[in-house]
């Protein structure tokens, strides 16, 4: 994956992900601090979902990335969102995003399961650029 060096306030670089271009679609905010987009598309050969969230609660856990279908009963993790509430996670080409046209942030505990905690903070559809 492509990444970029960003200077840190403290004069130390960090990684940066990539983003996509294009515009994003802004997700329905499920707790009341939360702003987020999200936007699919191609980075260097690799469908992307590009999500920011911003406003995130304060949690012990962590944020999981999710795609859902319209009834929100079927799901696949996609993955984590960063510490700046960031990520651009692949997604594999064989995930019809006709049927799995939403996306979801939640709140996760580390409590060893896989399963949504039902806890969401954003979802709504992301934009294809």
């Amino acid at each position: 994956m492509l990444r970029r060096a960003a200077a840190s306030p403290g004069g130390r670089d960090r990684e940066q992900p990539p983003t996509l271009a294009g515009t994003s679609q802004a997700l329905e905010p499920l707790v009341p601090s939360a702003l987020g987009s999200a936007r699919m598309g191609d980075l260097s050969g690799q469908r992307s979902l590009d999500i920011k969230v911003e406003g995130l609660p304060k949690t012990s856990g962590y944020f999981e990335v999710w795609l859902m279908d319209r009834s929100h009963r079927k799901l696949i993790s996609m993955g984590v969102l960063g510490a700046d509430g960031h990520a651009v996670l692949p997604v594999p080409e064989n995930v019809d995003l006709t049927e799995y046209s939403i996306v979801d942030v939640s709140v996760q505990e580390f409590n060893g399961s896989p399963e949504h905690s039902g806890n969401s903070v954003v979802r709504g559809a992301f934009a294809a650029t």
